[in-house]
């Protein structure tokens, strides 16, 4: 009770959280700008330096690694342990793997690699310069999480690993992404940089064009976009994969693509275009196929007559063969702050970094190189009256009575004199001897070299520029991802639309089927309590229409949906977004965009659309407390999934119905037994979405329908008790629009207009 405090319950919850993103940025998803890793990638390749895999040991098996990892280091999840090494293996995945994996380490296609009991790893020749010199004391060490072993801060890297693997994460309020670059081109920017410290990106970027991605591909970007994100360290890399057109015989010709965009699942991908032709979206392209082995190699069939420029254009447009990836250069500088740097700040926070660890490391070799010239002056001293030393030992009765004559004699500390103590008898021969003397006189040549290099600043970064240029000179190769700027080849999508003829069949309960071929609808299947609503013909060029009870409408290509080859069909909702309690009322063909109000060729039940282009086809909807207005062709455009809201609902209220002002006159009807009807011209006109006016009052009944009529025609009246009732316009008083309208009906209930 004695500790209990008060506390506002708002500051606690600020104060904590912030606890927890600082942690969660600094401990786990942020890189170290100087060794571009996150702790869990710092410990498993300390793990495994301590483990004594290099690149020339054998493979250890990966269970063996990751218990080591968290038993002394990381202890966290053996899932997520794993995961971060098999990355690290990955030649797909990082540009220079820092783990020489043997076994099933997953794949392009989102394969999920062996579990670690079945594969290996040991380190590459290239990690070795990230833990070179980790033991002479050149980076800071801290407490493992037991307190029982001690973990580097940071890897004495001597590679800019930040930028030539890259990095990505997500914190709290903060997320990284950087792209891998060439090895050969950051050496060259960052000797530069040594040469001439007193540069800008732009400079930079004489030697690094733009990222290296392990996948290879083109990066579209222009240079003024490039030198954007790389001056703000944030931005977008727009990148493509490569394809060839390869020669058949018989004159055929087919598409290969040998590379595609860096993260983008190739298996996920094919898939993409294997819809693409089997919705025949594409009708120029027939087949697709993976021929991929340690190369990417996916085949694409086409017609010999179609332009492979234009079909390539689609599916850089329609898949993920074109992709952004995203620049974000968020990393932790070396005092911990999180931070967003340009290109330039790495590279000198990395040169910084690097001669720190030089310096720090001549420093620990001068401590050990005096250490040893101190027990080299006593050997000097000794041998230089070699007689006397040994006469004094041989006259001690014990090593103590011996160190004390030594000592006393020579004039040498506690550390020497153990030191001669200790030397074997063979090495007092002439030729030892001569050795020592010589070791010492090395010694005292580096002494004086590292003394100077660390007093000099210019000496210091010619130690850094020479490590860089062995590095270079040993590991760099030629990029594999190219940098050019390609213009988008024009292309219409109308043009890969084959002209096929369909039948459209939907039903009550909102299953919607397209055909090549049918007879008589009728005669179609449908789910039980379910029934046609409706069929049409049309053609894959043409655009389809489908009104909600909502007041919606979703206007689609025909193309865009998918064959019917067996059962029911498919629901409306897995097409579009429909919201709870949302029925189709009725579908409507519409012409083809390019068509503009001309009937298509192939459709039928289309004779409303008006020929004359001056004089637009209109349209009316209701809804069932009897509201409604009427609306032009023109509003029926081409929607996203969402649809587009036509009439505006209250308190309840549905759309029921809708048709093509055809006559003067509409007559409407209640479900009570009650009609009207009313001037065509009465009702008003909205070029956007609306309640409308009032057509008729319903009263406590609802509008079941409404048909437009000539003042001569008949109709016919579907009652609930199956029968139907015709009867002529002129008996059904004609009114203004608004009013209850009159009897035709005492007793039953009317369904619907026919």
């Amino acid at each position: 009770m004695g500790q209990e405090k008060n506390s506002d319950l708002q500051d606690e919850l600020e104060k904590r959280f912030l606890t927890y993103a600082l942690s969660t940025i600094v401990s786990r998803s942020l890189p170290d700008v100087r060794d571009g890793l996150k702790p869990i990638h710092r410990r498993i390749l300390f793990a495994m330096e301590s483990m004594g895999m290099n690149s020339a040991s054998k493979h250890v098996k990966s269970a063996k690694i990751i218990g080591e990892v968290l038993g002394k280091y990381h202890p966290h999840g053996d899932a997520s342990t794993y995961e971060s090494m098999v990355r690290m293996a990955q030649d797909f995945s990082m540009r220079y793997p820092l783990v020489d994996g043997k076994g099933n380490f997953g794949s392009m296609d989102g394969d999920s690699p062996a579990a670690y009991r079945y594969t290996e790893g040991r380190l590459t020749p290239i990690t070795s310069y990230l833990l070179q010199d980790i033991k002479k004391d050149t980076v800071d060490f801290r407490a493992n999480y037991d307190n029982t072993l001690k973990e580097p801060v940071v890897l004495p890297s001597r590679v800019p690993n930040l930028l030539v693997n890259g990095a990505s994460g997500i914190a709290v309020g903060m997320a990284c992404s950087f792209p891998s670059h060439n090895l050969d081109e950051v050496m060259s920017a960052l000797i530069s940089l040594i040469d001439s410290p007193k540069q800008t990106v732009a400079n930079l970027m004489k030697y690094i064009k733009g990222p290296d991605f392990p996948t290879g591909g083109i990066i579209l970007n222009s240079k003024a976009e490039l030198r954007k994100a790389y001056e703000t360290g944030l931005g977008a890399i727009k990148i493509r994969g490569l394809w060839k057109v390869e020669s058949l015989p018989h004159g055929k010709k087919q598409i290969i693509l040998t590379a595609i965009p860096y993260s983008v699942n190739k298996a996920r991908l094919i898939e993409k275009i294997a819809e693409i032709i089997i919705a025949k979206k594409l009708p120029p392209l027939t087949d697709v196929r993976d021929e991929s082995d340690e190369k990417v190699r996916v085949v694409l069939e086409f017609k010999s007559t179609a332009d492979e420029n234009k079909l390539m254009s689609y599916l850089f447009k329609h898949t993920e063969l074109e992709n952004n990836y995203q620049v974000n250069f968020n990393c932790l500088k070396p005092n911990g702050e999180p931070a967003r740097l340009s290109l330039l700040e790495i590279c000198q926070e990395f040169l910084a970094f690097r001669k720190q660890v030089i310096q720090r490391r001549l420093s620990y070799e001068l401590v050990l190189l005096e250490k040893r010239l101190h027990i080299m002056a006593g050997f000097a001293a000794v041998f230089s009256n070699l007689d006397k030393a040994l006469k004094l030992i041989r006259s001690s009765k014990s090593r103590k009575e011996a160190h004390d004559k030594l000592q006393k004699n020579f004039k040498l500390d506690d550390e020497q004199t153990s030191a001669i103590l200790e030397i074997p008898l063979y090495r007092l021969v002439s030729m030892e001897m001569e050795k020592i003397l010589e070791e010492r006189k090395e010694k005292l040549k580096e002494q004086k070299r590292i003394k100077s290099i660390l007093a000099s600043s210019k000496k210091i970064w010619k130690e850094v520029r020479e490590e860089l240029e062995e590095i270079k000179k040993k590991h760099a190769d030629k990029r594999l991802t190219q940098i050019k700027t390609i213009e988008s080849i024009e292309y219409n999508a109308e043009d890969f639309i084959e002209h096929e003829d369909v039948h459209i069949v939907l039903s009550q309960n909102g299953w919607i089927r397209k055909l090549k071929n049918l007879s008589d609808p009728s005669g179609l299947k449908f789910k039980e309590n379910d029934q046609l609503l409706g069929s049409l013909q049309t053609n894959t060029r043409n655009l389809l229409a489908l009104f909600t009870s909502f007041g919606i409408v979703y206007v689609s290509r025909v193309y865009n949906l998918p064959y019917t080859r067996s059962g029911f069909g498919e629901p409306v909702q897995s097409l579009y977004k429909f919201g709870d309690g949302e029925k189709v009322i009725g579908m409507m063909p519409l012409p083809a965009p390019s068509e503009g109000s001309d009937t298509p060729e192939g459709q039928v039940s289309m004779d409303f659309i008006k020929k004359d282009k001056a004089e637009e086809s209109e349209f009316m909807v209701a809804s069932a407390d009897g509201f409604g207005f009427r609306f032009p062709l023109s509003n029926l455009a081409e929607t996203t999934r969402s649809g587009r809201k036509i009439m505006s609902l209250k308190n309840n209220d549905r759309m029921i119905g809708f048709a093509p002002v055809t006559q003067d006159h509409v007559f409407l009807a209640t479900a009570k037994g009650k009609a009207v009807v009313i001037p065509t011209d009465q009702i008003t006109q909205l070029t956007g979405s609306g309640k409308g006016v009032t057509l008729m009052k319903p009263g406590e009944s609802n509008l079941v329908g409404f048909k437009f009529v000539g003042l001569k025609h008949k109709v016919t009246l579907e009652f609930d008790s199956g029968n139907d009732k015709e009867i002529t316009v002129k008996s059904v008083r004609l009114c203004n629009r608004g009013s209850q309208g009159v009897i035709v009906s005492k007793r039953k209930t009317i369904l619907k207009i026919k």
